[in-house]
C-alpha cells in the first residue's frame, strides 16, 4: 500500500481540530457556563454558574440520598434539562479530544480506513456540539426564575465557557470532516 503524504489542507484542517480541542476543554474551565441576569429597580446584577457546579449538581454529593427528593413537574423537567446538558458536556469534550487524537494518526497512518473513522468520530463530534448547544439553550429559555414582574425581571443566557465548549466541539468537527473529505 503507498503512503500518501499529508497535504497542505490536511495539515492546516489538523492544527484547526488541535486548536479546537483547546477551546473545548478551556470552556469547560471557565467559570461562566451559564449567567442570570437580574434588573430590580435599576439595579442590575449578574450570577454566573461554572459547568463543574452543573456537574456536582447532578452527580451529586457522596451520602445524598436524592431519591427522596420530591420536585414539581415543572422543577423535574429543568432538572432533566440540566443532565442532558452536563452528560453532552462531557461527550462533546471527550469527542473532539478524542478527534484530535485520531486525526493526528490519521496524518501519520494516512491510509482509507483511518480517514474514514476520523470522518465518523468528526460527525459525531460535530452533532454533539449542536447538541449540547441546543440543549444548554434549552435549558436557559426553560430556566424557572425567568420573569418580568413589574419592576424585577430576570433572564438566564448561556456564558462564555457554553459558547467556547460548543463552538470549539462543532468547529473541530467540522475541520475534521473538511480534512478528510479531500482526496
Amino acid at each position: 500500500m503507498a503512503k500518501q503524504k499529508a497535504g497542505m489542507l490536511g495539515i492546516i484542517m489538523g492544527v484547526i481540530v488541535l486548536a479546537m480541542c483547546a477551546i473545548s476543554i478551556a470552556g469547560l474551565a471557565v467559570d461562566e457556563w451559564t449567567v442570570y441576569k437580574s434588573e430590580i429597580i435599576g439595579s442590575e446584577h449578574e450570577e454566573p454558574t461554572s459547568f463543574g457546579e452543573y456537574s456536582d449538581a447532578v452527580i451529586g454529593e457522596e451520602g445524598e440520598d436524592l431519591e427522596n427528593i420530591q420536585m414539581p413537574k415543572d422543577w423535574e423537567d429543568a432538572e432533566s434539562l440540566k443532565t442532558v446538558m452536563v452528560v453532552f458536556g462531557y461527550i462533546a469534550v471527550i469527542g473532539v479530544c478524542a478527534l484530535a487524537v485520531l486525526y493526528l494518526l490519521k496524518m501519520v497512518l494516512n491510509f482509507g480506513l483511518m480517514r474514514f473513522f476520523v470522518g465518523i468520530v468528526g460527525i459525531l463530534t460535530l452533532a454533539a456540539g449542536a447538541v449540547l448547544t441546543g440543549v444548554t439553550a434549552s435549558y436557559c429559555a426553560d430556566y424557572l426564575l425567568n420573569a418580568d414582574i413589574g419592576v424585577i425581571s430576570g433572564e438566564m443566557v448561556m456564558g462564555v465557557g457554553a459558547y467556547l465548549s460548543c463552538i470549539g466541539t462543532m468547529a473541530g468537527g467540522l475541520a475534521a470532516v473538511i480534512g478528510v473529505a479531500r482526496k
